[in-house]
């Protein structure tokens, strides 16, 4: 989805740029996304350059994002899409087996 169209910029708290440069800074400007080397198993973060900030755990149901500092990151635009294009996947996921459930149980033998 594009900013453009989004709302939710609108759940922001008042002080997110703040937040938001304080969390670039912490690390660096540097992306924290967890990448495994498939050659060795071995574990450690992208470090490419970041300009955006993301939180680890969204919120659900509309509830207001936890901007505490330990559910919050940098991550590079790569990794950012990457994570946004997961969450979208698992809620239309979501969405299907909710209308799914819905439609089982609006039939007749339910009413």
């Amino acid at each position: 989805m594009a900013w453009s169209s989004s709302n939710r910029d609108a759940r922001f708290n008042p002080g997110w740029e703040r937040t938001r440069k304080q969390i670039l800074e912490r690390d660096r400007y540097r992306c924290q996304w967890i990448v495994t080397d498939w050659h060795t198993g071995a574990k450690h973060i992208c470090g490419y350059s970041a300009n955006e900030v993301d939180h680890k755990v969204r919120a659900k149901n509309g509830e207001p994002d936890d901007d505490s500092p330990s559910n919050l990151w940098a991550l590079c635009p790569y990794h950012h899409s990457q994570k946004t294009a997961q969450e979208s996947a698992e809620q239309r996921r979501m969405n299907r087996e909710r209308r799914k459930e819905e439609q089982w149980y609006s039939h007749p033998a339910f009413q």
